[in-house]
């Protein structure tokens, strides 16, 4: 199984079983990921290690890196934006002026720094995810090459590959 491989299936788990976690913020994203992901390099006994933070460029991190050996093979970046349904003024459990948590422009930023490490050729494969949990970005259009899939009661994951 290549790193990318792997990635999509541990994206399409997180999928299946999103409704049994409790995610506040991307970085409860990315653990939850990077966890499923050594678990499951352990349990197939493959030669990969997953780094959170990684640095592909001085000042330049992602969120989740897949070496294999001292290669970069498939990066990642995240964006979380939970439900608005969870704000403070709903009952909920995130503080109403959290909100929003991601802003477009930072989606199309992650999008372009992933087209640049596969073009230089940094790393193999690179994805880009936004998890919208309450379809907040429902209206916009995505990038060329990205598409939107369902997500999770209503929300919806812009993902994008290189």
């Amino acid at each position: 199984m290549q790193p990318a491989e792997l990635f999509e299936d541990t994206l399409d788990w997180l999928k299946q079983h999103y409704s049994d976690y409790r995610f506040y913020a991307e970085r409860d994203v990315v653990w939850t990921v990077q966890t499923r992901l050594n678990g499951k390099i352990k349990e197939l006994n493959l030669p990969y290690r997953v780094f959170n933070d990684y640095t592909m460029e001085p000042r330049v991190r992602v969120d989740l890196a897949i070496l294999n050996d001292d290669t970069v093979d498939t990066v990642v970046e995240f964006k979380y934006e939970p439900s608005r349904a969870r704000s403070t003024t709903n009952g909920g459990d995130i503080v109403k002026t959290k909100f929003p948590v991601v802003f477009w422009s930072e989606v199309l930023k992650d999008i372009e720094r992933i087209q640049g490490f596969v073009r230089n050729g940094q790393t193999k494969v690179g994805y880009s995810v936004l998890i919208d949990e309450g379809g907040q970005f429902n209206w916009r259009t995505g990038p060329d090459g990205s598409e939107w899939l369902p997500w999770n009661g209503g929300g919806r994951m812009l993902w994008y590959k290189k």
